[in-house]
This record gives C-alpha cells, sequence and structure tokens, in this order.
C-alpha cells in the first residue's frame, strides 16, 4: 500500500521530454495496464492508439488550431495575434514527445435491456440514458487512462492528460482513420521527464471530504 500511495501522491503532468525512444514492449505494457480498469457493464469501452509520426501530430494540430479560430472568431474583439501564439504554444507541446496515445471511447453496451428499453420509450437516447445513469462511459475511460497515467509513471516515464484538442474530434477521426462512431477524448503525450515539476497545489481536504 505505501509503494501505490507513493506512486499516486508523486504522479504530476508532465508537458516536456527528454528526445529518447520508448520501446514498444513498454507502450504495449502500459495499453495492457490501462485496459484492465473496470469498465461499466464490462463494456471496455475504449481504444488506444499510439502516435510517433510528426507529420500526423501536426495535422492533428493544425485540426484543434483550426476549430478554435472557427470558434473565436465571432469574438469582438477577436482574439489577439498573442492570444492565438499562446494558444498554438499550449495545445502543440505533445507533438515533441516520443510517443502520444490517442484515446477513443467506444459503444457501451447496458446489461439490462428491459430496462434500456424502458428509458429509451421515455424519449431517451443513447447520451441522455449515459447521463442519467452518471456517465459511466465517459468514467470508464477516465478509469482507463487513469491506470495507464500510473503505470507510465511507475516506469520511471511522465505523461500529461490532454483533452483540448477533442474541440476538432471528428477531424482528428479522419486523420486517425477511425470510424466516426468513436468518440475522440483524449491526447496522452509520453516520455522522460526533462524537468522535475512543481509540488501541486491541492484544495483543503475539508472542501473535498464529508462524512454522515
Amino acid at each position: 500500500m505505501h509503494e501505490f500511495s507513493t506512486l499516486a501522491l508523486t504522479r504530476r503532468s508532465i508537458r516536456k521530454y527528454q528526445d529518447q525512444d520508448i520501446p514498444l514492449r513498454e507502450i504495449e505494457e502500459f495499453i495492457k495496464i490501462a485496459a484492465s480498469a473496470p469498465s461499466g457493464c464490462n463494456s471496455q469501452c475504449w481504444k488506444f492508439i499510439a502516435i510517433k509520426d510528426k507529420m500526423i501530430l501536426n495535422q492533428i494540430v493544425e485540426a484543434a488550431m483550426e476549430k478554435i479560430l472557427e470558434m473565436t472568431s465571432t469574438l469582438k474583439p477577436e482574439p489577439s495575434e498573442e492570444y492565438l501564439i499562446s494558444k498554438h504554444k499550449a495545445l502543440s507541446f505533445f507533438v515533441k514527445a516520443p510517443v502520444v496515445i490517442g484515446v477513443f471511447m467506444t459503444g457501451y453496451q447496458y446489461y439490462d435491456p428491459v430496462l434500456e428499453s424502458a428509458i429509451k420509450a421515455q424519449g431517451f437516447r443513447d447520451e441522455a440514458m449515459m447521463k442519467l445513469f452518471g456517465h459511466p462511459d465517459i468514467l470508464s475511460v477516465g478509469a482507463a487512462v487513469e491506470n495507464l497515467l500510473l503505470a507510465v509513471h511507475a516506469k520511471g516515464y511522465g505523461a500529461c492528460w490532454m483533452n483540448e484538442a477533442a474541440i476538432a474530434g471528428v477531424a482528428i477521426n479522419k486523420i486517425l482513420k477511425m470510424p466516426l462512431d468513436y468518440e475522440f477524448m483524449s491526447l496522452i503525450p509520453i516520455g522522460i521527464p526533462a524537468y522535475t515539476p512543481r509540488e501541486k497545489k491541492m484544495k483543503e481536504f475539508k472542501e473535498i471530504f464529508s462524512r454522515y
């Protein structure tokens, strides 16, 4: 328990990496550990793709920036050049990682067809039904990602859980040749840390915990 506590408490998001490759066997081990996470109804509703091709990674950055430009162009005044440069920098650092894991959410299979039929008869569709149950599909993928992050940290690597690129999810599916009914969720760049991260500022325990 002590070893796990230390592992969990010392994990940090890492955004700069040494220029050193990660062996395929270790990448595959990380994914196997991620896939051992609990999932609602044992749906295992995830798909992982390892990306090392810098051209593809740059295409992902371009797709995300294009979507951000499209969505912010309606603002008056429009975002400054400084803002856009800063946004590009924050969004594109993963390109320099030795490997980036793309995370997708696949179909969720609910175990109770009777209740599912009753819920859908009330007008709920898949997404609304997942919300009704507390988003077990998203929670399942989140559990897998946390397993992945801890596995990476245990091996001495660093990673960062990134979600902002999901703003261009449809385009990213096409770039990575993934089925359009798979929902792009996250990017996880991984590498040997190029720096020692600062201590993370935590909320007061009384803010996050209560009991009856």
